[in-house]
């Protein structure tokens, strides 16, 4: 069956874009007017000339939480799904999301369920799948939503934390190195040009700078651009492993944001894996689906080893104990957790100490980060500075002779 792109307007006259498959165009008409939408244009859909940039971005947390919350409210005044996602797909922000909510809102027209619908979109996270298949399964997917959109929103706070944190550092050094790059290439070559006119000798900070400022200036051109293309491509690949996971064994063996990052993952693990128990899902897919959330190779492989574990009979908190990789206490209350029966509970109020120890131990590395960087300029700094001086004082030492 053709696919056909069109523009048209609703009721209140908004601008509703999207596409549809249809027998003809005149079956299309039919269709969107059955939707009470007014087609404007409708022409035939072109894959290779419709290439969008936004396909290229992913769909953030931040768009989630936002849809989760939405989505919650609207179906809780009563409105069916298909207008709540019509309603959503309107008010959100990223073209992507909108594109997706729109094919599942017409997947949604021809039978389908909501969780059904997402599943065929890789940006939908899985655990709101299986959140979103359970809330339709036990009739509460309103509270289900509700929970998702409170969970989405920790999540987003806790990245905008670090990325606050690490964002003087980040701007600090970039201009930082602009500066000394643009001493080295510049500043320094001038001074040691008038010394060699002037029949001095070059002293070996000089020299040093002097090497390194050939090099800028002879394949910094070639040089750049291949870093830049090495941070971009490995921005992209993420230094995922064949699992799909990011390998992150130096993250976590580095001396001071190890700790935090583990801090980070824990906070995550229990927040997720709690969520996932009180909303009934399996045990064994509970698991799978905290590997896929934590993001992490090393983490990912102790999962599954757990899986395996519990297959045995094997208890949860004694597992992850045993692998000395998680925080004594969350596997101490996951323990208390299995024996008390009120595992959810546990993990959810772990979940909220360790929100507070990640933004507790955020604060500390930005304060400690701040010196650590000034000490650092400055022992730079100070060597280009000398590396100036020595040969000014060596020119006049000539001049006086």
């Amino acid at each position: 069956m053709p696919m056909f792109v069109y523009e048209a307007k609703n009721i209140q006259g908004v601008l509703i874009k999207g596409k549809m498959e249809a027998t003809d165009e005149n079956a299309l008409v039919r269709a969107l007017r059955e939707r009470t939408l007014y087609p404007i244009k409708i022409k035939p859909f072109r894959e290779s000339f419709n290439v969008d940039l936004n396909d290229l971005k992913k769909v953030s947390i931040k768009d989630i939480s936002i849809f989760c919350r939405q989505f919650s409210i609207i179906i809780t005044a009563g409105i069916s799904i298909v207008k709540a996602t019509e309603i959503v797909k309107e008010q959100t922000q990223s073209p992507k999301f909108g594109k997706i909510l729109n094919t599942v809102n017409e997947e949604i027209q021809k039978g389908k369920t909501l969780s059904i619908a997402l599943k065929e979109h890789d940006d939908i996270p899985d655990m709101l799948i299986n959140i979103i298949e359970v809330g339709e399964t036990s009739g509460k997917l309103d509270e289900m939503m509700n929970m998702m959109a409170a969970y989405y929103e920790k999540e987003y706070k806790q990245q905008q934390k670090i990325k606050q944190a690490t964002t003087y550092p980040k701007v600090i050094s970039i201009f930082a190195l602009i500066v000394v790059t643009g001493m080295v290439a510049f500043i320094v070559p001038t001074f040691a040009e008038m010394l060699k006119s002037g029949g001095g000798v070059l002293p070996m900070p000089t020299k040093i700078i002097l090497g390194i400022s050939d090099f800028v200036r002879s394949k910094g051109l070639i040089v750049g651009p291949i870093i830049l293309i090495i941070i971009i491509a490995m921005k992209f690949r993420g230094g995922k492993s064949k699992s799909g996971l990011k390998d992150d064994k130096f993250k976590i063996k580095m001396p001071i944001f190890g700790k935090l990052y583990v801090k980070i993952i824990t906070a995550r693990f229990a927040r997720t894996f709690g969520i996932l128990m009180s909303s009934g899902i399996p045990i064994m897919t509970s698991i799978d689906i905290c590997g896929r959330v934590l993001s992490s190779k090393t983490f990912g492989d102790i999962l599954s080893n757990l899986k395996d574990e519990v297959k045995k009979g094997a208890g949860i908190g004694d597992t992850l104990a045993a692998t000395k990789m998680f925080p004594p206490m969350l596997t101490q209350m996951i323990k208390i957790g299995e024996e008390s029966g009120n595992l959810d509970e546990v993990l959810a109020n772990t979940a909220g100490f360790y929100d507070g120890e990640v933004e507790l131990a955020t604060a500390q590395m930005t304060t400690l980060i701040e010196p650590v960087i000034i000490v650092l300029l400055a022992v730079v700094v100070g060597f280009i500075v000398l590396a100036i001086i020595l040969p000014m004082f060596a020119l006049y030492d000539v001049a006086g002779k």
